[in-house]
């Protein structure tokens, strides 16, 4: 069975609108459920299925727990695991403490002996209805935003695709020109940011 793999639409910062390129992205096939993983280990290799799930939720716990303490794991022929933080960006250490250094994300590095299994992976081409970005002129995209904040206190990069029919890629890219137009603010990080209108 091959991975299956369609291509869509990008836009590159800088990049004419109207010269938008596209780029090979990965269809799922679906989601193996961990019950369905026991099971197929189970058949496999002569482990009962609550064997396997009694052995997955201690290793689960024993990632944790060292993943917690600032380690990194090593999760055998699968990779690694470790935790990346977060923080405001400051030009002196001193200036932040302890406390406002966050969690941000848990990091996977695949082993070298995976990442040679999928150099030579079968490919299979599918098609999939993908909604492409509108034929509105940036300006009039603009005007749709604007005229979604008259009525609402802030907007989220998820709004203003879905009020502009507009893909992600072209929105940030938007969003980005906006700001730098002047009449639009941007406020929050990560996965917490929104924009208002710009009050002179």
């Amino acid at each position: 069975m091959a991975i299956r793999y369609d291509f869509y639409e990008v836009n590159e910062v800088g990049e004419n609108e109207q010269e938008s390129k596209m780029r090979a992205r990965t269809v799922s096939r679906g989601t193996i459920t961990a019950d369905k993983l026991f099971k197929w280990v189970a058949q496999t290799n002569g482990f009962s299925r609550a064997e396997t799930k009694g052995v997955m939720a201690a290793i689960a716990d024993g990632v944790l727990y060292y993943l917690s303490e600032g380690y990194s794991v090593e999760l055998g022929d699968l990779g690694f695991l470790s935790v990346s933080l977060t923080s405001r960006k400051v030009k002196n250490s001193r200036e932040i403490r302890a406390e406002s250094i966050k969690f941000n994300k848990i990091n996977f590095r695949a082993s070298a002996r995976m990442r040679k299994q999928f150099l030579h992976i079968e490919t299979e081409k599918v098609t999939v209805k993908r909604p492409k970005s509108s034929n509105l002129s940036r300006a009039e995209r603009a005007q749709r935003l604007k005229t979604f904040l008259e009525t609402r206190p802030f907007a989220t990069c998820a709004d203003y695709c879905k009020i502009t029919a507009t893909l992600k890629g072209k929105a940030i890219i938007d969003i980005n020109a906006f700001i730098e137009e002047g009449w639009l603010k941007k406020y929050g990080s990560g996965n917490r940011v929104v924009y208002l209108l710009y009050q002179k």
